[in-house]
């Protein structure tokens, strides 16, 4: 390869130029247009680099592989900017694990619909006839005839040393410092301190390297719950049996839930309990980010954010409950049932942080094994599990489908199709159509079944001593404020508040049943006390020990919202926006 490199270094210049100038523009397209010097230069060496090996090989299948390569990564990076203002990233990658082939074909259908999806095929199309018009002119050996592009050319030769030989140190420093971070935040450094490359190659790159180096942080947290340490009491200590529920929605906007004062009624239920004072909705409750994993990562773990502690940390909450005799149940409707090799290529996914056979084992005593079209179906296959052994105290934990992705297909048509475009007559915006009030319609309908399905939750064990925390992984947008529908990478720019606002703004509920109340009298008057209080859903574990009556070396009273000395530290959203 050395030896070829020395004497045919330009040939692939020459006959493969129709391949590298695709792979300019389809891979390095964005990256040259906001850093035209150095950026042009790696993309100029990366393109060689690629042309290079088919040159070599010289066989024909793999310069039409390479084209397959290229143009997948360029539909996909055009895709996900023009459509939904995302990039590949470990988000991206991790999304793709965690997603099924329900999610999948959802997804497909809501791109297929996205008013631009016309012009981004066209774009393609011409794309792809350019390159087979370039090729066949290559073919043709209809070439332009001018000295400087003569191999011998002295001045050719030296202006492509020059662009190689630059790529090639800008690539090298770029990417020794890259492979020199330790931590996901020293790579967010690299990517934001340095003019590096944004090529979509470098992109994935990063994506991969970012989930090894997540893989690394998911250990330290398998070994943080072998270290978990329980406070010895006599057994007249123990407090009396209590069922505590731990229920996690799923793209929630609290904005629309009639509880926090929207138009419509989309929680009778929580409305009704609200008014006879078994639940107290919090007003002021936010999330860390607006994506699934991260969110649950940091909610499960027994880390404060706002005091500079990572999730790998500290225990996962579950197993601190079970460590102290709690009965714990992990019922999760979006638990991934798919390919096994794929979750063990991607072990930083949260499916392994959740349900490795380690953290299985030390966190539950029961898990679903399947998941259900309906979070209503889910709460009756655990129904079906109940056994009436009321001496066991239980931590149960219910993770939602909620209102995600596809908004009519979370809730049964024939029962809670309430809302039509009609019923959104008290939105006034010149800019929203026919097509969006649907699409609002359908949220608000899957959020009225969302509050049956808590009121279901909640009928579980009303008879004993429960309480339930309900609260979301974080928010969405539904043409809330601006022509846009779902969630991106927010900027938190000028309008930083009304976005964090439909994104980030979650509704956060604790209920009690009447034996509950009866028994926590000092709990209860807290919880009137205590809903204005700001809070980050990242430290919900001191509130759900201090319910549950918990004692353990985990539990922080200042972090506690329920707490006399409760102080809430910086709430960072996104890593970024002091909220």
């Amino acid at each position: 390869m050395i030896t070829w490199i020395r004497d045919h270094w330009v040939q692939p210049i020459v006959n493969q130029w129709p391949f590298m100038v695709a792979y300019i523009v389809l891979v390095g397209w964005e990256s040259v247009l906001q850093n035209p010097v150095p950026r042009w230069m790696i993309i100029f060496f990366q393109a060689w680099l690629a042309a290079a090996v088919v040159e070599l090989l010289h066989w024909r299948i793999v310069k039409w592989l390479s084209y397959a390569v290229i143009y997948t990564l360029f539909i996909t990076e055009l895709v996900l900017e023009w459509h939904f203002g995302m990039y590949l990233s470990p988000t991206i990658l991790t999304l793709l694990i965690e997603t099924n082939s329900q999610e999948s074909g959802e997804f497909l259908s809501t791109l297929f619909r996205q008013p631009a999806f016309g012009t981004t095929l066209a774009c393609i199309v011409l794309l792809m006839l350019a390159n087979i018009a370039l090729e066949m002119l290559h073919v043709s050996r209809l070439r332009i005839q001018c000295s400087w592009l003569k191999i011998k050319s002295i001045w050719f030769k030296g202006l492509a040393a020059l662009l190689l030989v630059s790529g090639l140190v800008f690539s090298a420093i770029s990417y020794t410092e890259l492979f020199s971070c330790d931590e996901m935040n020293d790579v967010d450094e690299w990517r934001s301190h340095r003019r590096n490359p944004n090529d979509v190659v470098t992109q994935l790159i990063v994506a991969v390297y970012d989930t090894h180096l997540s893989s690394r942080e998911m250990q330290r947290a398998i070994e943080q719950v072998h270290r978990i340490k329980v406070i010895s009491k006599s057994k007249a200590d123990n407090p009396k049996p209590i069922n505590v529920i731990f229920v996690i929605g799923e793209s929630y906007i609290k904005e629309h839930a009639s509880l926090y004062g929207y138009p419509l009624q989309t929680t009778p239920f929580m409305d009704a309990e609200q008014e006879a004072g078994r639940l107290f909705a919090f007003a002021d409750a936010v999330s860390p980010y607006n994506q699934t994993t991260k969110v649950i990562r940091n909610l499960i773990s027994c880390n404060s954010m706002g005091d500079g502690e990572h999730w790998a940390s500290k225990p996962p909450l579950t197993a601190v409950f079970k460590k102290n005799g709690f009965y714990v149940t992990m019922y999760d409707n979006q638990k991934s049932t798919g390919n096994q090799l794929l979750t063990e290529l991607f072990d930083f996914s949260l499916a392994t942080y959740l349900y490795s056979s380690e953290m299985a084992e030390a966190c539950y005593d029961d898990i679903n094994d399947e998941t259900y079209d309906m979070d209503g179906e889910l709460i009756d296959a655990y129904r079906e599990t109940i056994e009436g052994d009321a001496s066991v105290s239980r931590f149960l934990v219910f993770h939602l489908m909620g209102q995600h992705v596809d908004f009519a297909a979370r809730y049964p048509w024939d029962t809670y199709r309430r809302f039509t475009a009609d019923s959104i007559t008290f939105r006034k915006e010149p800019w929203l159509d026919d097509e969006m009030r649907k699409d609002i319609a359908h949220y608000d309908n899957a959020t009225l079944y969302n509050d049956a399905v808590i009121r279901a939750i909640t009928q579980l064990y009303a008879d004993e001593s429960t309480v339930m925390l309900y609260l979301s992984d974080h928010g969405e947008e539904v043409f809330d404020y601006r022509p846009r529908s779902g969630r991106d990478d927010f900027s938190f720019g000028s309008d930083a508040r009304q976005g964090a606002r439909y994104q980030y703004c979650i509704p956060f509920i604790v209920w009690c049943s009447e034996k509950y109340k009866q028994e926590n009298l000092d709990i209860v008057r807290r919880l009137r006390q205590s809903t204005n209080r700001p809070l980050m859903i990242d430290n919900t574990y001191n509130l759900l020990f201090h319910l549950a009556g918990l004692h353990t070396p985990y539990y922080r009273a200042d972090r506690d919202v329920l707490s006399d000395s409760y102080h809430c530290p910086p709430r960072l959203l996104n890593d970024d926006y002091n909220y």
